[in-house]
């Protein structure tokens, strides 16, 4: 993504002052099973939205209350789960974000935010500290005051799924 150098630095400014202010607690302890799920993709990238879907069967949430985010470079493309889109075009000068859909993205409580946009980029870090999910998950290797549970694989995101599925059971926080 190639934001101007003045756009960058207003966005990254922003995300530090929503991380500073961020609590250190997380409220997975308060919800019993994860039933709403955000998801954050980049388009661009080698993402499999069959594996999506078999995540889906996994949380056992239904389709209903999965809602995609995809970063994307064009207004031609398109993914099969019609979620919201973004793009460097949804920013203001000053960085503001004006999609109201976008904006209602980052409103909803979700119960678990997921971020696959690996490397992460100043738009996805922003998106993610806006964020109001309850818990949110992304890679090992980034900022840890984005995250409340982080994963440490390479760009596997097959094994990241097996290993979120993994914990999400230990913590009994998925319908078995």
């Amino acid at each position: 993504m190639k934001f101007s150098t003045f756009k960058a630095k207003i966005i990254t400014k922003k995300i530090e002052r929503l991380l500073n202010g961020k609590s250190q607690n997380s409220s997975l302890h308060v919800q019993k099973n994860i039933k709403t799920v955000g998801i954050i993709v980049n388009e661009g990238s080698t993402f499999d939205f069959e594996m999506l879907k078999k995540l889906q069967k996994q949380i056992a949430s239904g389709s209903k209350n999965f809602s995609v985010l995809t970063y994307k470079n064009t207004t031609e493309s398109y993914n099969e789960f019609r979620g919201a889109f973004v793009s460097e075009k949804d920013f203001s000068w000053n960085g503001n974000l004006q999609s109201k859909e976008v904006k209602d993205f980052l409103l909803k409580p979700f119960d678990m935010l997921i971020d696959y946009t690996k490397p992460s980029t100043v738009l996805s870090k922003y998106l993610i500290a806006k964020s109001k999910a309850k818990f949110k998950v992304g890679f090992a290797n980034e900022d840890k005051r984005l995250y409340d549970f982080m994963i440490s694989v390479d760009e596997d995101l097959s094994l990241f799924n097996n290993e979120l599925i993994k914990y999400l059971n230990i913590l009994d926080k998925i319908k078995k």
